[in-house]
């Protein structure tokens, strides 16, 4: 219960015909102040009972399907029975995996109606999260208090791995019908036709072929590459590292579902291994939505664990998995020192074969750090230690690439261009 200034003052009230009370015979044969006092106690017993009987119903729009480290738009919806409706204050209470200002907002909700209070969050954590209960506080009829309740919430928050969306397309699309591949060599000759598939470019169709049999029909070139890339995602003890406010999972997920997608506009196949110790998540390679598709719902169940990872049981595993030349994107720790040595021994065995690409990631902090000018005495300190880190990055990149991988160690928001600008340039080259 928290007593509004209207109480408060009629508090006050009382008070002071107590102190005139026991200085004036005028007041004295009648205890005025217990009169008041007395009056406030029954209006805040019906405030009371009056605001534990009221109901209040809360929904939840938006949480169905939330982006990973994306600001996505939510709205309380509260409604409630009364004739004369409520008056309530609450401020927004999250799942951990959400992250939003808390801020309190007063509503009224009108009898028969609903009242709406917009908010924006974003999601940091993967997978289903149950919404907890919310506290809010309920104004008695009569102004005299605000009564505090726990609302039960029956929402749950899905948070999906992030897409490039319509409007971040890198390169060709199917919507606009391009594709991300380069023919060398020449014009490229017609092999054969065949039905289409959901996610082939929109320049291949035959529409003559389509207007014929009534089904779309895919071209299908001589020179057209049909690629497949494994995607290696490390959700080990380092993938629980928070890297400009979201875990290098998260970034690693976000990064591996984008992939997948910009690799089938060019009617590539696409798989995913999830490992730690050992490997968790195996997908093959496959081609169109539904292999996006599944490793999207991959992803989004996929949870950092506790033990080292062993990053070599998982490019074995690649190995057994695909048989013939395909390009390896490994996303894992690149400064880690004691997987360092496992990353050398990964690329000497999937360098003969396949074509690996290993990709790490840096804080922007840490490159701020290193660039900042010293305002304090710790700050050469600190500056030369985030240097030093950069430098060791940087030699274990130079390490990798020594060995015949592809390395690279990028800041969260020039992550995805790197890597996909590396994709397309591996495929217009023709190195995979």
């Amino acid at each position: 219960m928290n007593l509004t200034p209207a109480a408060l003052l009629i508090v006050a009230v009382a008070v002071l015909l107590g102190v005139v009370g026991q200085w004036s015979d005028a007041f004295a044969s009648f205890p005025w102040w217990r009169l008041v006092l007395a009056v406030l106690a029954a209006g805040l017993a019906y405030e009371f009972l009056t605001t534990r009987r009221a109901r209040v119903e809360l929904e939840i729009d938006g949480t169905d399907r939330l982006y990973l480290g994306r600001l996505e738009p939510l709205a309380l919806v509260f409604t409630t029975p009364r004739r004369r409706g409520l008056e309530i204050e609450f401020a927004p209470t999250l799942p951990e995996a959400l992250e939003a200002a808390a801020v309190t907002q007063s509503l009224r909700i009108p009898p028969g109606a609903a009242a709406r209070a917009e908010l924006k969050a974003r999601p940091v954590a993967l997978g289903v999260h149950a919404w907890p209960d919310l506290p809010l506080r309920i104004r008695g009829p009569l102004g005299l208090a605000a009564w505090s309740r726990r609302l039960p919430v029956a929402a749950q928050a899905r948070v999906l791995p992030d897409t490039l969306g319509a409007g971040k397309r890198h390169g060709g699309s199917t919507e606009l019908g391009g594709s991300t591949q380069s023919a060398l060599g020449g014009a490229r000759e017609l092999h054969s036709l065949r039905d289409y598939s959901p996610g082939d470019p929109l320049n291949t169709i035959d529409w003559k072929a389509t207007s014929r049999v009534s089904r779309l029909i895919t071209r299908v070139f001589s020179e057209d590459q049909h690629l497949e890339v494994m995607i290696a995602l490390d959700a080990g003890r380092t993938s629980r590292t928070e890297i400009d406010g979201m875990s290098q999972l998260g970034h690693y997920a976000n990064l591996a579902s984008r992939l997948a997608e910009y690799c089938i506009t060019s009617d590539d196949q696409v798989g995913l291994v999830v490992f730690a110790d050992r490997v968790g998540v195996s997908l093959k390679p496959g081609r169109g939505t539904g292999a996006v598709t599944r490793i999207r719902n991959a992803l989004a169940q996929t949870r950092s664990s506790a033990v080292d990872s062993d990053v070599l049981n998982a490019a074995l595993h690649v190995s057994r998995l695909v048989r013939h030349r395909c390009l390896v994107v490994v996303l894992t720790d690149i400064y880690e020192r004691s997987a360092t040595s496992q990353l050398v021994q990964t690329a000497k065995l999937l360098a003969p074969k396949h074509l690996p690409l290993i990709v790490g990631l840096t804080s922007e902090g840490v490159v701020d750090l290193a660039a900042r000018p010293a305002r304090h005495w710790l700050d050469p300190y600190r500056s030369f230690a985030a240097r030093e880190f950069r430098r060791d990055v940087a030699a274990n990149v130079a390490r990798l690439a020594r060995l015949g991988a592809y390395a690279l160690a990028a800041r969260p928001h020039e992550l995805d261009r790197r890597v996909l600008d590396n994709y397309a340039l591996l495929r217009a080259q023709r190195r995979i």
